[in-house]
């Protein structure tokens, strides 16, 4: 045929059929796929009674891919791919399959369901489709940074027990695009560092439910829900209901770096919480608070949340909190460089970083403006003034700081007073 567009090599087939369902049934039997090869299935592919495929080409079915064979299906001693090129389409059977590379395709914005685990030992391509895991793990099995690849695709699993499971061998960032559709913006990705260059499988789960209600099932770290958001320590004002998430170290030993990345209109959430098993409780995790880097691949994030070595998967339950804290305006400062309050800084300003800072003089002129002010002021002008680029005078100084422009809260109005002796 021309261009290799098929070639099959069969050894030993028993029985290869197509059935009236529009599937190809490998019934003890055996399918080599060879070279630049191309099978396309107008249906499904059922193997059964130890069939095999020995895929090097391209393996393309538009209906669901079923592994009843008592083993894994594919013998994956050559680069071959699967492409799901379907609407909705399942990966399903009695035992799990080892694909090389799984690829998602289709019209966009199909559902590609798992109702058994699934390895992929090379590249798992999501497209601009959405892997619904349900309570089973997609394993990428191979350590590279670039062995999970997407455009507008994402994992989501609606079940506990459900994951995005990544093996890693070095210390770079490793990204889960974990998401939702019913979830504005769709992503809420995961980014995991590791300490060391040693093998450990990590694995994420983003639950687009509340916590408060996901009986779902079990987590890999044994933990059941619900998950009250009522029960939580006395400085967590509340936890996000919206979505939460599953972070587990399935495993290894080392500690992980943990980003978590969401979107201001997801709420005013400052921290990470963990849910304590032993104590029945969520529990704030310290982390920073930062403004996200993450860039339009996943729909450009307002929001980073880290925490530098984590060390604790007892349960593998988080959720964005938000925490108690009050705003402190210094009333001076004194900016002669000797170490000690040279800068106007307004304690837990950076949970807001959309806010602005208005400084006037004692005549209502402006000689400082900045949004987002950054805690940096140290007497310079920076307002259309004679005087920008200098040094104000000491003296007193009133200022207009707005935590949130696009919020109701009032804005906040004071006085510094400035002393460089």
């Amino acid at each position: 045929m021309k261009n290799k567009v098929l070639f099959l090599s069969f050894v030993s087939v028993f029985s290869l059929q197509y059935s009236a369902q529009d599937v190809l049934i490998v019934d003890g039997g055996s399918i080599n796929v060879m070279g630049s090869a191309s099978v396309t299935v107008i249906g499904g592919i059922v193997n059964q009674n130890s069939g095999t495929i020995d895929n090097s080409g391209t393996i393309r079915l538009s209906g669901d891919w079923t592994n009843n064979g008592g083993n894994t299906m594919l013998i994956n001693n050559s680069p071959g791919t699967v492409e799901l090129n379907g609407g909705v389409q399942t990966i399903k059977g009695s035992d799990v399959t080892n694909f090389y590379n799984l690829k998602l395709s289709g019209s966009g914005g199909s559902v590609k369901a798992m109702d058994i685990d699934a390895n992929v030992s090379n590249t798992l391509d999501l497209g601009d489709e959405e892997l619904q895991t349900h309570e089973n793990i997609i394993h990428v099995n191979n350590p590279a940074v670039g062995a999970v690849v997407w455009n507008t695709g994402f994992v989501n699993s609606d079940k506990l027990g459900g994951y995005l499971a990544r093996a890693t061998n070095n210390t770079s960032k490793y990204t889960f695009p974990v998401g939702s559709s019913i979830l504005t913006d769709t992503y809420r990705p995961v980014f995991l560092t590791p300490s060391t260059s040693a093998a450990n499988v990590y694995a994420v789960r983003l639950a687009d439910v509340s916590p408060d209600t996901d009986n779902s099932g079990t987590s890999a770290a044994g933990a059941t829900g619900p998950f009250p958001v009522a029960n939580k320590d006395a400085q967590i004002r509340s936890i996000n209901t919206e979505f939460y998430y599953n972070i587990f170290r399935i495993s290894g030993a080392d500690p992980v770096d943990i980003q978590v990345d969401y979107f201001n209109a997801d709420g005013s959430f400052q921290t990470l919480a963990q849910w304590s098993g032993a104590n029945n409780r969520w529990e704030d995790r310290s982390f920073s608070y930062a403004v996200s880097s993450t860039g339009s691949i996943l729909n450009s994030p307002d929001v980073s949340l880290t925490k530098s070595a984590v060390n604790d998967f007892n349960t593998d339950v988080f959720a964005l909190a938000e925490i108690e804290f009050t705003i402190k305006v210094p009333g001076g400062v004194s900016p002669n460089a000797d170490g000690y309050n040279d800068n106007f800084v307004i304690e837990n300003l950076e949970y807001f970083p959309k806010n602005e800072l208005v400084i006037f003089n004692r005549w209502g002129d402006v000689v400082y403006k900045a949004a987002p002010y950054t805690n940096n002021w140290n007497g310079q002008v920076n307002a259309k003034m004679v005087l920008a680029g200098e040094e104000v005078v000491d003296g007193t100084y009133f200022y207009i700081l707005t935590l949130d422009p696009d919020g109701e809260q009032e804005p906040i109005k004071g006085y510094v007073e400035l002393r460089r002796k």
